[in-house]
């Protein structure tokens, strides 16, 4: 199937770098993200996901976590989160 689409000036230059980038044409970068978008892999979270948003629970504060994985690490070549 064919399908016309009018893509506006001020979006025809990033397309091309996006496409480009992706290492496709732009027609195949649309129909790639298309094919993201309609299969549901957009920025959208099915709703069990979101559910589970303030869920994890976790008395330490976030400098503790942090030190916590920091410690736990077995490489002394990794730098600390900062």
């Amino acid at each position: 199937m064919k399908i016309s689409v009018y893509i506006p000036k001020e979006l025809e230059e990033p397309l091309r770098e996006q496409a480009a980038e992706a290492g496709e044409s732009p027609p195949l970068f649309l129909q790639s993200l298309l094919r993201k978008r309609l299969a549901g892999r957009g920025r959208t979270f099915s709703a069990e996901f979101a559910a589970l948003a303030g869920s994890w629970e976790d008395d330490r504060s976030v400098a503790q976590i942090i030190r916590d994985i920091e410690e736990s690490r077995t490489s002394a070549q990794r730098s600390g989160l900062r």
